[in-house]
């Protein structure tokens, strides 16, 4: 990593500083490998105002940003899991797209966001452009996320007007990939936090490599991180999409096997969705990524709650204690 810090139990690579410096560059235990040193000082994140942090950005969230969502209500992490190029941050872009024209989640209304610049982002991959009928992908998740995934947040209210926070986590294939083999390596942290604090997880396969030269080992790669999942998976639930459904099956024999390996498995709460970007009115390919989402709510809302994912203590600088501190 270019950057390092004096105090061990800091990680510069999540752009927090544990001794509360703000702006985060302006610490003095950090510093730069010396292959890099000639980059610099670090510069203040843009998300820094005045020496202060907030706690809201409109970018992905990280373990700190969950602060105002704990204090108001139970938050739901969900877990994306799978191999890299699998389809996961499409899953997310082409959500957030259909949220967008009005489609709604089966049985939930979009409420609001704290990370509508990230949902953005990653849903104009997916805008028609320059009066071009032509989308692209979203960008591949980089490896190099920190030990925390980037998380994206939606609040929906159900039928009855309750509102409810959900938390998206978008890692990097490329985590899971290091988990299925060894899950105590060290690049395995990000898939290791989602799967003990995720709330309920979407298997991402995809069709693609199911139906090319690399399939045996494509099958192999997601039996091996169903495997990790379901470890003291309880009542949470796990659902299985097929990406890329566009793609012709000329391999049924691979999904078969994927199926029957889960099944083997028993997860309590198990589900499967073909999605696609394509749009097909038959095969309901957007609409299943509508209904994917609410599956794992309305399973989830069923369910004990389970402990929220940990958050930083407050430092002495927090906006919200500062101000309480003026009015005293």
């Amino acid at each position: 990593m270019p950057l390092s810090c004096a105090n061990p139990n800091c990680h510069p690579e999540d752009n927090e500083c544990q001794d509360g410096c703000r702006p985060f560059g302006a610490c003095l235990k950090l510093t730069r490998d010396q292959d890099t040193a000639e980059a610099g000082r670090v510069e203040p994140s843009a998300t820094e105002l005045d020496g202060q942090r907030v706690s809201w950005t409109g970018s992905a969230m990280g373990q700190k940003d969950l602060e105002p969502l704990i204090a108001r209500s139970r938050v739901l992490l969900i877990g994306l899991a799978g191999m890299e190029n699998a389809g996961k941050t499409t899953f997310l872009a082409l959500l957030y797209s259909l949220l967008r024209r009005g489609q709604p989640i089966p049985n939930y209304r979009f409420a609001g966001s704290y990370t509508l610049p990230g949902w953005e982002l990653l849903a104009g991959f997916l805008t028609f452009k320059d009066g071009s009928n032509l989308v692209s992908f979203p960008p591949h998740t980089s490896r190099n996320a920190g030990r925390v995934p980037g998380l994206l947040h939606l609040a929906l209210k159900d039928e009855a007007g309750e509102l409810l926070d959900i938390l998206f986590a978008d890692a990097p294939g490329e985590w899971f990939n290091e988990w299925r083999i060894n899950e105590q390596a060290k690049n395995a942290e990000g898939a290791a936090w989602i799967h003990q604090h995720g709330d309920g997880f979407l298997l991402f396969a995809d069709c693609e490599e199911l139906a090319g030269a690399e399939a045996g080992e494509t099958r192999a790669n997601i039996q091996m991180v169903a495997n990790r999942l379901v470890v003291n998976l309880g009542a949470r639930p796990l659902g299985l999409v097929w990406a890329k459904s566009d793609v012709e099956n000329t391999r049924p024999a691979m999904r078969e096997k994927i199926r029957a390996h889960l099944r083997s498995k028993a997860p309590q709460h198990h589900r499967e969705f073909a999605v696609s970007v394509n749009h097909d009115e038959e095969q309901q390919w957007h609409g299943q990524v509508l209904q994917a989402v609410g599956w794992l709510l309305d399973t989830l809302r069923h369910a004990p709650g389970r402990p929220q994912p940990p958050v930083p203590l407050a430092d002495t600088d927090d906006l919200f204690l500062l101000r309480r501190s003026v009015l005293a």
